[in-house]
């Protein structure tokens, strides 16, 4: 039986997926951006933390659809990886896109396959609103449709990173019903309610399609209105002009370093060479 891949192995292949995405936005003049967990590797370890099992970028959604088209049209030598999203393939089971290399292959835990490799993540922005109470509210819509969405396509019930009593009595019911009604309502659901405000002429933004973290995940739109850029192991890649009041939000003291106890990987998969 084959052994799976280190972490610092998918993220070298990951990398070079990151690259190429990189390189096109430039060539295209697409505003991107280095995201989340990479955006604090840039920032505190001038690449991957060393533990991340994850790429994430974030594009405006007039951004992010431009190059999703551009992807569209080209051939295989220009661009040899997948693009994942709910419009592609009919048993991808999220609202975000992933870009996958298929040398690869991955083994999930609680999710169906559907065939992707080591991806990178791309999260795309959309409009919320002018105030933070109309753009909470908003953005809360996405957020229960996505949750809705993801319970969906789960293979079985699992508490996974649920610890409020209250929540773990609840999630066995939201489950069941998440699973009679099925992904491709809420997916639907989430298509309409996303680029309903466009993002050039709104104070605030956020990914509405996965919009986790509530307030926490609501910034103003000016903080992307620049762009600096960064080392992330041997390249240059952008990120929000910013970054620190970004990252200070999401995760309050980002050059602190967690306990080692939480020094892992957030995504339960094990990934094999083809």
């Amino acid at each position: 039986m084959k052994s799976p891949l280190q972490v610092r192995d998918t993220q070298r292949i990951a990398l070079n997926i990151l690259k190429t995405i990189a390189h096109i936005c430039e060539e295209q003049d697409l505003r991107y951006f280095l995201f989340y967990g990479s955006l604090i590797g840039a920032v505190r370890h001038q690449g991957y933390i060393p533990w991340d099992d994850d790429t994430d970028i974030m594009m405006p959604r007039p951004d992010y659809d431009k190059l999703l088209t551009y992807l569209k049209r080209s051939s295989s030598r220009q661009f040899p990886y997948s693009v994942f999203n709910h419009e592609v393939s009919t048993d991808y089971p999220y609202m975000i896109t992933r870009i996958s290399d298929d040398s690869y292959a991955i083994d999930m835990d609680n999710e169906k396959p559907y065939g992707l490799g080591v991806f990178i993540d791309i999260y795309p922005f959309d409009g919320l609103g002018d105030t933070m109470t109309s753009a909470l509210k908003y953005g809360m819509q996405g957020d229960r449709l996505s949750s809705l969405c993801y319970q969906a396509t789960r293979k079985h019930y699992a508490v996974e990173t649920t610890t409020s009593v209250l929540r773990k009595i609840l999630k066995f019911p939201v489950f069941l019903f998440a699973k009679m009604i099925g992904k491709d309502y809420f997916q639907n659901k989430l298509t309409n309610l996303a680029n309903r405000i466009p993002y050039d002429e709104s104070k605030y933004v956020g990914c509405v399609v996965w919009l986790s973290g509530g307030e926490k995940d609501i910034f103003p739109r000016e903080w992307f209105d620049t762009f600096e850029t960064l080392s992330f192991e041997d390249s240059e890649f952008r990120v929000p002009g910013k970054y620190k009041e970004f990252l200070t939000k999401v995760y309050g003291d980002y050059m602190a370093l967690p306990p080692e106890k939480d020094r892992i990987g957030h995504h339960n998969y094990a990934v094999y060479k083809k």
